[in-house]
């Protein structure tokens, strides 16, 4: 599992200079953390902190793409006409990671911290 912590912490680092598929790679990630947050908590955290900072303030297709469905830059087309209202799509993928960070947090809580017994390390005599 430490390996795949660390994969989604590379991956999230670099979806913040990867333009539109940056945050479907975010998105990925903290799937990938969240399968993870169980035995990694520390490195799964830090890749959820990056996903949500990256897709919240350092996503601007996320923005213009809620703002063309809500009808905001088009000026002919009425916000009763619009498919969605403001902040829908930009709420949805906030909500995606926080949602499965809660979920992350709660399966640790409630399962604890993955155990290793001692005995099945330590070589046979």
């Amino acid at each position: 599992m430490k390996a795949l912590a660390i994969v989604a912490l590379v991956f999230a680092a670099l979806s913040i200079f990867i333009p539109i598929g940056g945050v479907f790679i975010a998105m990925l990630c903290s799937v990938m953390a969240m399968i993870s947050f169980r035995s990694q908590p520390t490195l799964s955290g830090i890749t959820f902190g990056i996903n949500i900072l990256n897709t919240a303030f350092l996503s601007p297709s996320i923005l213009l793409t809620d703002a063309a469905s809500s009808g905001a830059l088009n000026p002919d087309q009425t916000m009763a006409n619009a498919p969605t209202e403001a902040g829908t799509i930009y709420w949805f993928y906030i909500g995606f990671h926080v949602t499965l960070f809660i979920i992350a947090i709660t399966w640790r809580l409630v399962r604890g911290a993955p155990s290793q017994n001692i005995q099945q390390l330590a070589p046979q005599v």
